[in-house]
């Protein structure tokens, strides 16, 4: 397995791990579930569930999958641009370092992409951290 694949692999376990997490906040906060010592639902209270927002009816709820290949890269390359903007006028943090060098990984520069994650893993981004963590 490549360096690449290895810490696409290690992205992949964290943002399961952190959107698992969010998502049972998420479900226990709707509808009130307790849940027990075994990781089942003692009881499930459906009282929030009248403030839930359903995406609207036919189509396909998911933005990013309407457009066609070359506009998401166009797409991906202007949210690029402008964060190197920001980069130059001092502006960004841990996390926009990190997106700058996951779209510049999009972008087949791999050894740019590195300086990128060093900068985040610098700035205390957890993501560039961990990435980092095996090379």
């Amino acid at each position: 397995m490549d360096a690449l694949t290895q810490r696409l692999s290690r992205a992949a376990d964290y943002l399961k791990r952190e959107t698992d997490a969010a998502f049972q906040e998420v479900w226990t906060a709707t509808f009130h579930a307790v849940h027990t010592s075994m990781g089942g639902v003692r009881e499930l209270d459906r009282r929030g569930a009248e403030d839930l927002v359903l995406p609207p009816p036919g189509g396909d709820p998911r933005p990013a999958h309407l457009g066609t290949e070359e506009e998401q890269r166009e797409k991906f390359l202007s949210e690029l641009n402008a964060l190197l903007d920001d980069n130059r006028k001092g502006k960004c943090d841990g996390k926009a370092l990190r997106r700058i060098a996951e779209l510049t990984e999009l972008f087949d520069d791999e050894q740019q992409a590195q300086v990128w994650w060093h900068r985040a893993a610098l700035e205390g981004d957890p993501v560039a951290i961990m990435m980092l963590g095996d090379d």
